[in-house]
């Protein structure tokens, strides 16, 4: 991979996981000047260090480690606050991991959407009804599509296979390419 083609890759990823990292480590630090300051800090040892990322999907756990030292050497030498246990930090940086987890990606939003947009229109519809809040009712979800609740639950189940299916698809192809 070329230096622009590197530089942009970590901007990219470093974009995508803004968020998440000023929030875990302003849940370490508490402070916002010092929050901006680590994440800097890490976005430099990033970009210095992005030869040593084996691959695009391991990029959080990766910089997550590099997030975590730079609290703690920014803990142990701030004058004005004692170091956190180590330990909480890593418990905080696993909770931050379990909550990215269980965050969509763009990517995986993105299969979605284009898996979405191959159904059929009236099993869009459906899906659509189900999940926009105004389908909570499954009474009325069978009586507007003329089925019974039970054609609708098996309906519904059978959607959401095709559109697991097809998302693990998009996402296998994409990490082959």
């Amino acid at each position: 991979m070329d230096q622009a083609a590197r530089q942009a890759l970590v901007a990219r990823l470093l974009m995508q996981h803004r968020a998440a990292l000023y929030g875990y480590i302003f849940a370490c630090v508490r402070s916002h000047p010092d929050t901006e300051d680590i994440l800097q800090n890490v976005c430099v040892a990033v970009t210095q260090s992005i030869d040593q990322l084996q691959s695009e999907a391991g990029f959080l756990p990766w910089v997550r480690e590099i997030t975590r030292r730079r609290i703690l050497a920014h803990r142990r030498s701030s004058r004005r606050e004692l170091p956190l246990d180590p330990e909480l930090v890593r418990a905080l940086a696993e909770a931050a991991e379990r909550v990215e987890r269980a965050t969509p990606t763009t990517e995986q939003w993105a299969a979605l959407t284009s898996c979405l947009e191959q159904l059929p229109s009236e099993s869009r519809r459906l899906i659509a009804r189900r999940y926009d809040g105004s389908g909570d009712n499954m009474n009325a979800l069978a009586q507007e599509f003329g089925r019974s609740v039970q054609g609708i639950y098996a309906q519904i189940k059978r959607i959401k296979a095709i559109l697991r299916e097809c998302v693990q698809r998009r996402l296998a192809a994409e990490t082959m390419s």
